[in-house]
């Protein structure tokens, strides 16, 4: 029995709509009345077959996941300009600090603008001296008055 084209059209529209949802060819062929032949005609002339599924969620995770990525990627370059912002500022510190106390104004003001520092764990700046090394001279305990 032939069918109109209106009709061959609703059922094509629907058997993609089946297939997509995850039914197999086989149940919606039994379904909607159509030979497995047809069906597959359709899905391949329609780019609804399973391969063609199969790549197009292939292809929706692979964007996400760039996406991920690119996200990750901004977040870790971001930090990134931070630290190396935070090791300038550092060092210009401590080179104010060397200067002694006529900079130390500086500092304090230099010291007022910073923010977001506190999210990066801070640079480790020694201010006192090593207890490994305290109270000894350049070469250790060794004693140099008599090498002179």
């Amino acid at each position: 029995m032939a069918r109109a084209y209106a009709e061959m059209m609703g059922l094509e529209f629907e058997a993609e709509r089946l297939v997509r949802m995850g039914e197999s060819r086989a149940e919606v062929s039994r379904r909607l009345g159509v030979h497995p032949q047809t069906l597959a005609g359709w899905a391949l002339r329609g780019g609804w077959r399973k391969k063609d599924l199969e790549m197009e969620r292939n292809k929706e995770i692979t964007r996400a996941t760039i996406l991920t990525i690119r996200a990750g990627n901004r977040a870790a370059d971001a930090e990134q300009a931070l630290r190396a912002r935070m090791v300038d500022f550092m060092r210009e510190a401590v080179r104010l600090l060397a200067e002694g106390d006529g900079a130390l104004g500086e500092l304090e003001r230099r010291l007022a603008g910073v923010e977001n520092f506190h999210r990066l764990e801070g640079l480790k700046v020694e201010v006192e001296p090593d207890p490994k090394v305290a109270g000894r001279r350049s070469l250790g305990d060794a004693d140099v008055e008599h090498l002179k």
